[in-house]
């Protein structure tokens, strides 16, 4: 499967299954205007799960930079702790 169809699968196609229950889910899984502003920059060659099952809090690598909500929470491959922009979905 191609890089981009993968993209596909793991965010559109989601929200849009979701997002005929739920309506906050239609602004998920796209960038577009009008749409929440989650948006992740990642090196496909470097993108790896380290955690483990005894280690479960180990990061990922390979993610430059990560925004949810506009705000950095990954910002030049470093986990910005104190940044909780996100917010939870309600049905």
């Amino acid at each position: 499967m191609s890089l981009p169809e993968a993209v596909r699968r793991c965010t559109l196609v989601p929200a849009d299954v979701v997002g005929s229950g739920v309506p906050a889910m239609r602004r998920k899984g796209r960038v577009q205007a009008g749409c929440d502003a989650d948006l992740t920059v990642f090196d496909p060659e470097t993108v790896s799960d380290r955690a483990t099952y005894t280690e479960t809090v180990r990061h990922s690598s390979g993610f430059v930079h990560v925004l949810v909500g506009g705000q950095f929470v990954v910002r030049d491959e470093c986990l910005l702790p104190t940044a909780l922009p996100g917010r939870a979905v309600r049905a």
